[in-house]
């Protein structure tokens, strides 16, 4: 079986084409979900994370659930490990 390679995107992205398909202004959905217009932007641009709380406001307003939101933010931030610098850790025997 072929294994299917995913390059994760920020969640950012995501969000920003969730707006855009229904229409709805970054500073709407701040003011709806309670935060800074800013912060939505920031989220938008990649220049921010989501957070285990701000995974639950996207969820309530967005829907989908929280995990959604914290699973594109695991997967991004994993993506952008540079694996070579934990060659040198090894197993520790249980």
């Amino acid at each position: 079986m072929e294994e299917k390679h995913i390059t994760p995107v920020h969640p950012g992205e995501v969000l920003k084409d969730e707006l855009e398909e229904i229409n709805l202004k970054q500073s709407a959905l701040a003011r709806h979900i309670g935060v800074l217009p800013k912060t939505v932007n920031e989220i938008c641009r990649g220049k921010r994370g989501i957070s285990a709380e701000m995974a639950v406001k996207l969820s309530k307003a967005l829907g989908g659930s929280p995990q959604f939101w914290l699973n594109l933010q695991n997967n991004w931030e994993l993506s952008q490990l540079n694996y070579s610098h934990f060659k040198n850790i090894d197993p520790i025997a249980a």
